[in-house]
């Protein structure tokens, strides 16, 4: 996978993932960290409720124009309605009036980046970089973390993958799980030659949201094909059929690896592939024989904890 393949229609694939994900999430309810994560994202309400919302923040603005907290409001409704050009106009205003730069800038650049203006949103996320980078609170500043990220993923866009690297770093330092900078990440330092570094941030990327989107475990599997370890590129392979709904292929593959160097990861993906399915006994059986494998495993031990104990377990524990 190319770089230009990885990010071309970005903003259609992130809806595509945002609501297949959210769908899996109500599954994995009490996947604790992949819902701080979700919360962490912003979603566009219904779009009726996008309407209502309109309508009322333009009259306000009509009867205040210099209220600029509700002109925002209205400019991010806007954007969250895809109409992007309304809501530039609306950034221009409070950008003028010289508050609120930061948030202003950062959803201005959104919004040209929607509509493929990829050269002027640069322009507005380094003017949030330029307002936020030195402030007190910069290495906890979501927003600065969020212009980084949106430099980053247009020079994958422009096809400039080293530069990518060192503004998907920038928002790492600022939020280390921040799953959708590891993937590009991932996918930058493919382009660039670096498949070891590639697979280290993409474990990472599915570390921390394991569902609901193929693209990482897709990556993952270009980069162990670049580095030899075939296992765990078919385990990669595998791992993208089912978060792309295709159960019945990822099942053999999965089961293909129980031994060998992809062990443990097969094993937990099987675990995925039956909770996601219903089947919480046969998902217990496998995360239960990951933690064979590895005591120590965070994601069999989360998995075990949401399915319950295999049928062995709660017959030992109540003799």
């Amino acid at each position: 996978m190319n770089a230009i393949h990885t990010v071309r229609n970005a903003s259609d694939a992130d809806l595509t993932r945002w609501t297949k994900r959210v769908a899996l999430l109500v599954v994995l309810a009490f996947l604790a960290f992949a819902a701080f994560y979700a919360a962490d994202r912003w979603r566009p309400p219904a779009p009726a409720i996008v309407d209502q919302q309109i309508a009322g923040l333009e009259q306000a603005v009509r009867d205040n124009p210099n209220d600029i907290a509700v002109r925002g409001q209205l400019a991010d409704a806007y954007a969250a309605k895809g109409r992007y050009v309304e809501a530039i106009a609306q950034y221009d205003v409070i950008i003028a009036a010289g508050v609120s730069l930061e948030p202003a800038h950062l959803g201005r650049g959104r919004a040209l980046q929607e509509l493929g203006r990829l050269d002027e949103a640069a322009q507005a996320f380094e003017a949030v970089v330029a307002v936020a980078k030195d402030g007190e609170m910069a290495h906890v500043d979501l927003g600065l973390q969020a212009a980084y990220y949106g430099l980053g993923s247009i020079a994958m866009q422009q096809d400039r993958p080293q530069d990518a690297i060192g503004h998907f770093e920038k928002a790492l330092a600022i939020s280390r799980s921040d799953a959708d900078s590891l993937y590009l990440l991932g996918t930058a330092f493919i382009a660039t030659g670096a498949p070891s570094k590639a697979i280290t941030v993409l474990r990472a990327s599915v570390t921390f949201v394991p569902v609901g989107w193929s693209e990482p475990y897709v990556a993952l599997a270009e980069a162990y094909e670049a580095t030899g370890e075939a296992a765990l590129g078919a385990w990669a392979t595998a791992m993208a059929q089912l978060m792309s709904g295709d159960s019945a292929a990822a099942e053999p593959a999965l089961l293909a690896l129980v031994e060998g160097d992809a062990a443990l990861d097969a094993a937990i993906g099987l675990g995925l592939l039956y909770e996601t399915g219903g089947d919480n006994a046969r998902a217990a059986e496998w995360y239960g024989r990951a933690l064979e494998i590895d005591p120590a495993s965070s994601a069999a031990g989360l998995g075990l904890g949401r399915v319950g104990p295999t049928p062995t377990d709660a017959e030992g524990s109540g003799s």
